[in-house]
């Protein structure tokens, strides 16, 4: 498989999982999903771009949630230009 198939095959177990718990801890996924952290991260950045997941900062840690939809861009996520 090709690293562009890999992102996008990723990029939906991603979003599958966070379908799942809500919200997911950006540094446990990749061992979560037995995936490399570098296509996990690819995945996470493809979708946040397109606009499907945003951040969330609690204390120290970094979490990525679904976007609803609708609702105005969270300032960690802003449009794009």
């Amino acid at each position: 498989m090709d690293m562009m198939s890999s992102i996008q095959e990723c990029a939906g177990r991603v979003l599958n999982e966070i379908a799942r718990s809500e919200k997911v801890n950006i540094l446990s996924i990749a061992s979560h999903l037995g995936e490399r952290s570098l296509i996990v991260y690819q995945s996470i950045g493809w979708l946040a771009r397109e606009g499907r997941i945003r951040y969330l900062q609690e204390g120290s840690q970094v979490y990525v949630a679904a976007e609803v939809p609708g609702a105005p861009p969270s300032q960690e996520n802003p449009p794009a230009p």
